[in-house]
This record gives structure tokens, sequence and C-alpha cells, in this order.
């Protein structure tokens, strides 16, 4: 899940590139010659009104995030004890092979001299075979688990990734709703682990809002779902 929260950072974070280059964009050589408009960059920088999220507290405290997060670790559980119990099955399946022809092979051994050759031919076939078919049912064996993992976690990554454009795009909807009353010109990311921003003013931080917003829109989505379900019971 630590993909989710690098982009949610990258989804708020966007803006900076821009707004690096409207500061330094009249920082250019003497040499050449500056194709930007000023006055225009005054213009512009005069209107900006710039917010920011602190993404490790929307990390920590989105409700969503957190219920996508402990429904993966139980899908995770799920899928290792799936894998665990289908292997032991498989064992125990190869195993009771070798017990057949660990059997058959001491029984041959200590009867094998006292049978006709076309009987000692039988025996030495019928053991080869049961050798064979364990090596094969163990390599399919093998095959069988490592495409089972496989496919589970590939299950479990397309869970992930529409677990993280769910948040994405609630996040961007409540932004863009929220953003009505405020004109912000740009909402960046603010994060202690990563992110372009190495400093801000408390003033100018919305974390609390966003995080309140979003928590009161999932929590009615939530009492809606359960009283739904619970008229069709």
């Amino acid at each position: 899940m630590k993909n989710l929260s690098l982009i949610i950072n990258a989804v708020l974070a966007v803006a900076i590139a821009v707004l690096f280059y409207l500061h330094f964009a009249d920082q250019k050589p003497a040499a050449r010659k500056n194709t930007v408009d000023a006055a225009a960059v005054d213009s512009v920088s005069s209107k900006l009104k710039i917010a920011y999220v602190n993404t490790d507290s929307l990390w920590n405290s989105y409700k969503l995030i957190n219920d996508i997060q402990s429904e993966l670790e139980g899908d995770r559980d799920k899928a290792g004890r799936k894998v665990e119990q289908r292997t032991a099955i498989l064992e125990k399946q190869l195993e009771q092979m070798a017990v057949e022809l660990q059997t058959k092979a001491a029984d041959f051994e200590s009867k094998g001299r006292t049978m006709n050759e076309a009987l000692r031919n039988m025996k030495m076939q019928e053991l080869q075979s049961l050798q064979q078919n364990a090596q094969s049912f163990s390599l399919e064996a093998d095959q069988e688990i490592s495409e089972l993992q496989q496919s589970l976690q590939n299950d479990l990554l397309d869970k992930e990734l529409k677990g993280t454009k769910l948040v994405q795009d609630n996040i961007k909807a409540f932004l863009k709703k929220y953003n009505e009353d405020y004109a912000f010109t740009y909402v960046l990311a603010y994060s202690s682990e990563a992110g372009g921003i190495l400093l801000g003013d408390p003033a100018l931080d919305i974390t609390r809002d966003v995080v309140a917003g979003l928590n009161e829109i999932y929590d009615a989505e939530q009492a809606a779902k359960a009283e739904s379900e619970g008229k069709k019971k």
C-alpha cells in the first residue's frame, strides 16, 4: 500500500513544477533572449493562492485508506493460507506416492530373486512407472503452486490499484468542490518523508479540512450502504 501514498503525493504535487517555472522563469542567463513576458508573470504571480495538504496526516486519518489497507491485509492472509493448504494437500499426495514406491521396491528386493524373468521385468517396469509418475507429479505440483501464487498476487495488485484510483478520484473530487469556496491556484502536497515542499506556513495547511470532509463523505456512504444491506435482509 506504499504505492497508494506515493500516487496521492503525485496527484497533489503535480503543480510544483509549474510553480517553479513561474518563479524562476526570469532568471535565465543574460546571453539568451528572454522570451517570457515578465509583466504577465508578475500579473499571474500576484494572483497566486496556494494551500497544501499534509499527506502523512491524510494517510493516517482518511478512513477509506485505513479500510483498504485492512482489507488488503486480510486478503493477503487468505491468499497465504490458500497456498499453504493447497501445498499441504499436494505434499500429502506426493508422500503417499513415495510410500507406495518404497513399499513395492522393498517387496521387489525381498522377492525378486524368486521371480521368473518375465515377472521380474514386469515388476521393475512397474517400479519405474511409479517413480516417473512421482517425479512428474512433483513437477506439476510445483507448477500449480507457482501459478496459484501468481494468480493471487495479480488479484491483490488489481485490488490495490483499484483502491489507489478510488482514493485518488475521491481526493481530486473533494478538492475541486472544496476549492469553489477558496479559489486556490495550487493545492500542493507536503510530506515529512518525501515531497517538494521543505517548509510551509501553517496558515496554508488545509489538511484538517480535507481529512474531515473526506471522512464525512465516507461515513455517509458507509451508513447508506449499511442501511441498504439492512433493508435487503
